[in-house]
């Protein structure tokens, strides 16, 4: 019997000082599908206010009534797969803390 190789996946290694600056200045990064069966391509989409907005375009708080709004953007490339575009994360975290930050 023979042993088969272990392939070690490459992978980049996550930035936590840009991956906190987005959390800390309200950036929503995520992967998001281009069909509406999750197969296929792929986009990065960045939702500035998205967090306080709670991942939506429009959002009002009951209590105190106050509005969050937000606007996703999403990326020009298309990726085949969500590993390739996962991948992409930490360039896109890099990207936003040195244009906004």
């Amino acid at each position: 019997m023979t042993k088969k190789k272990k392939i070690q996946q490459k992978y980049q290694d996550l930035n936590f000082n840009d991956f906190r600056w987005c959390i800390e200045n309200d950036f929503q990064v995520y992967v998001k599908p281009l069909s509406s069966d999750g197969k296929g391509f792929y986009k990065i989409a960045v939702r500035r206010g998205g967090i306080s907005s709670k991942g939506l375009d429009y959002y009002k708080e009951e209590c105190t009534k106050k509005v969050y709004k937000s606007k996703e953007t999403l990326s020009e490339k298309i990726f085949k797969n969500k590993n390739e575009a996962f991948s992409h994360l930490n360039y896109v975290y890099g990207h936003l803390k040195k244009k906004y930050g």
